[in-house]
């Protein structure tokens, strides 16, 4: 049997603190650090997800989505929109030699947003694009690049500068910035493209999957991807060049595309994954949701449309090929 009295103990100032204690006390400390850590970190508080106000009326044939109200037209329209206004001033200073080209700023744009984020923003495919171009991609490469580069490198007087800086400044007038538009919107392909993928994978897109198979088997097309999403297969898409935008789409690939695009309507895939990828949209991250919060989507939408119209009513023809 012990004696108490016996037993050896630390030494403990008057008043102090023994080392069990400051222990306790630095594994308590530690513990309120980690705790504030991760509230600053992940933003526990803040991190609610910011839900969508003023949605658009859902278009499945159109693919209207909650995020693109908050979608500025391209820069490259944009900026080709302002030099098609300030032309006209520049003819008035009698500067007839300032005759801007035509552009395909479509695919402009669509180089200018693949260079931004990395990829494009994911739409459905649909009949109307299976009958025109199969399973090809959009061109990212504009056609009028090489009279663009002539204009542009053409020599510059300090006159001429003046004028010009002097036409821009009027041409802002009727063609809005969109740099502030931008600037907020910088992650919207990334949330559009994180919606879309996670809305293939939805159980009620997944459960699609067997009749689009079924009816793919019935139009005799050969061999497809297990389900839709992994069309073309890759075989296809090597054999019909479908990255290559300067090819034309084959009589079978126009086959094969239009079957897939109707067995995705009628076994209920596409209007499953417009539908789960709607919920998707309906939220975003905290942060995301700062940013849009700041955007006015009328007075973007007005922005947007008349930057259309002056493409449509000013740019020149298309020169032929």
């Amino acid at each position: 049997m012990t004696d108490e009295k016996n037993v050896p103990t630390r030494d403990v100032p008057p008043g102090g603190v023994s080392p069990r204690q400051r222990r306790a006390k630095r594994v308590t400390l530690a513990a309120v650090v980690a705790v504030v850590a991760g509230v600053v970190a992940y933003g526990i508080p803040a991190n609610a997800a910011y839900a969508l106000p003023d949605l658009p009326e859902k278009d499945v044939d159109a693919w209207t989505m909650p995020l693109d109200r908050y979608v500025p037209v391209g820069e490259t329209s944009s900026s080709y929109a302002l030099l098609l206004v300030a032309q006209q001033c520049m003819a008035a200073a009698g500067h007839d030699d300032f005759v801007v080209p035509w552009r395909d700023v479509a695919a402009g744009d669509r180089a200018g947003e693949l260079s931004m984020n990395g990829s494009l923003r994911l739409r459905a495919f649909d009949l109307a694009t299976a009958e025109t171009r199969g399973y090809h991609a959009l061109s990212v490469i504009d056609a009028g690049a090489a009279a663009w580069s002539e204009f542009s490198s053409q020599p510059w007087t300090a006159e001429r500068s003046a004028r010009f800086d002097t036409c821009v400044q009027r041409a802002r007038g009727t063609v809005p910035s969109l740099d502030d538009y931008s600037n907020r919107t910088q992650s919207l392909v990334r949330l559009n493209n994180a919606a879309f993928e996670g809305a293939r994978h939805d159980p009620t897109v997944t459960a699609t999957w067997d009749d689009w198979r079924g009816c793919m088997q019935d139009a005799r097309v050969g061999d497809v991807a297990s389900d839709p999403s992994g069309m073309p297969t890759l075989e296809m898409a090597d054999r019909f060049e479908t990255l290559d935008s300067s090819t034309s789409p084959t009589d079978d690939e126009i086959e094969i595309a239009t079957a897939d695009a109707r067995c995705r309507e009628s076994s209920g895939y596409r209007d499953a994954l417009y539908e789960a990828e709607w919920q998707r949209q309906l939220t975003v991250p905290h942060d995301d949701g700062e940013l849009l919060s700041g955007i006015d989507t009328a007075a973007l939408a007005a922005d947007n449309a008349e930057i259309r119209r002056v493409l449509a009513e000013h740019t020149p023809p298309r020169p032929p090929s």
